[in-house]
């Protein structure tokens, strides 16, 4: 009798161990690093570049005329997207790969020059 109840006891005890919680860590280990923020830069600060540094809201990261396609990890400098273009004809190819009617429309697209006139169909 009594071995039944010992055992009675001990599987009871098993069967609750089973959910419980692990243990805290104790380990003296480091957790895991906090997630990595990227640095905002406000107009006329560096942008883009090795540490991808982002402009902040309504700018956006403009590179030097042909910059884009020559320098790896370039960097340029957070300027507002206009907000108005003339309509003068004088096409520039951008960053992107996509012909836009002049230097204007494609910083109010958020885009850099990277050459004067259309983009090469390649």
């Amino acid at each position: 009798m009594i071995r039944r109840i010992v055992a009675a006891v001990a599987f009871a005890f098993i069967v609750a161990s089973c959910g419980a919680a692990p243990p805290p860590q104790t380990s003296g280990q480091p957790g895991p690093p906090p997630p990595m923020s990227r640095p905002v830069a406000q107009e006329g600060q560096m942008c883009a570049g090795i540490a991808g540094i982002a402009c902040g809201e309504g700018l956006s990261c403009q590179m030097p005329p042909g910059q884009c396609r020559t320098v790896a990890d370039a960097a340029g400098t957070c300027r507002r997207m206009p907000q108005v273009c003339t309509r003068e004809f004088r096409p520039v190819c951008g960053c992107d790969g996509k012909t836009y009617g002049n230097a204007c429309t494609a910083g109010a697209a958020g885009v850099s020059v990277a050459s004067q006139g259309a983009c090469s169909a390649a």
